[in-house]
């Protein structure tokens, strides 16, 4: 028997005006599941979010959570949690009167109270800062008290608007794993939006990439990475080398004259002789190959700069056309260096074709 979604978008727009922000998007997000709404900026996915928290009203569509339909519930009576960006805490409360908060609206007892946010505490790691105020806790610590006051009244659903945009890098990259650890200890599905392709990438069970109010792509990281469906996803996730020309189809292998050589990928249905379409490969898919290599998949350049990037280096390799090709190598590895000539070399199965 198939669980109903905890959360259905369907067919849900939204306009601000003469912009669609959000233009009949349909999306199911199981219980306990891991979600990312993925995008650039005003690509809808905030505005998304806000309809799922009834902050805003959809013009067409419904939004239902756990099966019934909420698209006229208002926030208060949706049984949903908000993390905002900000974390909005209560700068005159403490750590364990913020996280107390909700219940204390909830009518709920002084022990259970108690109970709960001490458990709150546990589960978040924030021992021994209950009685500090907001000012005297470090980013991090901010983060987290607003995701225990979130979690505190018990939830099914969690929606985090950007929850880790104020945090430095080391201290996001940390952050991720406990925000994936509480998730899994409480089983309730989280709803993230993000810009940040790594963090989606890293947290999220499902991701779904988000462009002018629509979805391009839904589906597992390395889906979405492995196997874009259009030139924006490939673009937009990772870095990847596009190699552009017209194809030709001899079997189950495609032939696309690139202007830095012949490349041979796997053939597609529905392909046109002599359209012109793109060749998407990533660049750890991408090795160097003997100088006098040649044939399919074999393009020739020199070597423009290298960046050491610890395990690996990535190489900017210039093309005959002139292009710059990315190639991500493990540095324990010879390779040509920066003004050396280079060929490159990857297999038909690393190219991924899409419509130029």
């Amino acid at each position: 028997m198939l669980q109903t979604p905890i959360l259905q978008f369907e067919q849900v727009s939204k306009r601000f005006g003469a912009t669609a922000a959000v233009d009949g998007v349909s999306i199911d997000i199981a219980p306990g599941e891991f979600f990312a709404l993925l995008g650039p900026s005003g690509c809808g996915k905030t505005t998304l979010m806000r309809m799922a928290a009834g902050f805003e009203r959809p013009d067409e569509g419904r939004v239902l959570i756990d099966g019934a339909d909420a698209t006229d519930t208002p926030p208060h009576r949706r049984p949903v949690n908000m993390m905002f960006q900000s974390y909005a805490l209560f700068p005159h409360m403490s750590v364990a009167d913020n996280i107390a908060f909700g219940l204390k609206a909830a009518g709920s007892s002084r022990d259970a109270i108690a109970a709960r946010v001490s458990e709150m505490v546990r589960l978040a790691q924030l021992q021994g800062l209950e009685k500090r105020k907001p000012h005297q806790l470090s980013g991090g610590q901010k983060q987290r008290t607003a995701l225990a006051r979130a979690l505190a009244r018990g939830t099914k659903l969690l929606l985090l608007d950007e929850p880790l945009g104020a945090l430095d890098r080391k201290l996001r990259e940390e952050t991720q794993f406990e925000l994936m650890d509480i998730q899994k200890r409480l089983g309730a599905a989280f709803v993230v939006v993000t810009h940040d392709q790594d963090e989606a990438m890293s947290m999220a069970d499902r991701i779904a990439v988000m462009r002018a109010g629509k979805i391009e792509q839904i589906g597992a990281p390395a889906d979405i990475y492995e196997r874009p469906r259009s030139r924006y996803v490939a673009e937009f996730i990772g870095e990847v080398n596009l190699f552009e020309g017209k194809a030709t189809r001899r079997g189950d292998v495609l032939r696309i004259e690139a202007q830095d050589g012949e490349i041979e990928a796997p053939s597609r249905e529905g392909l046109v002789d002599g359209a012109t379409l793109a060749c998407a490969v990533r660049p750890e898919r991408i090795r160097f190959a003997a100088a006098d290599a040649s044939g399919a998949n074999r393009l020739a350049g020199v070597v423009h700069d290298v960046a050491y990037r610890g395990d690996h280096r990535v190489f900017r390799v210039r093309l005959k056309s002139g292009a710059l090709a990315r190639v991500a190598a493990p540095s324990a590895l010879p390779a040509p260096q920066p003004g050396e000539a280079a060929t490159l070399a990857f297999d038909a199965d690393a190219c991924v074709v899409l419509d130029a």
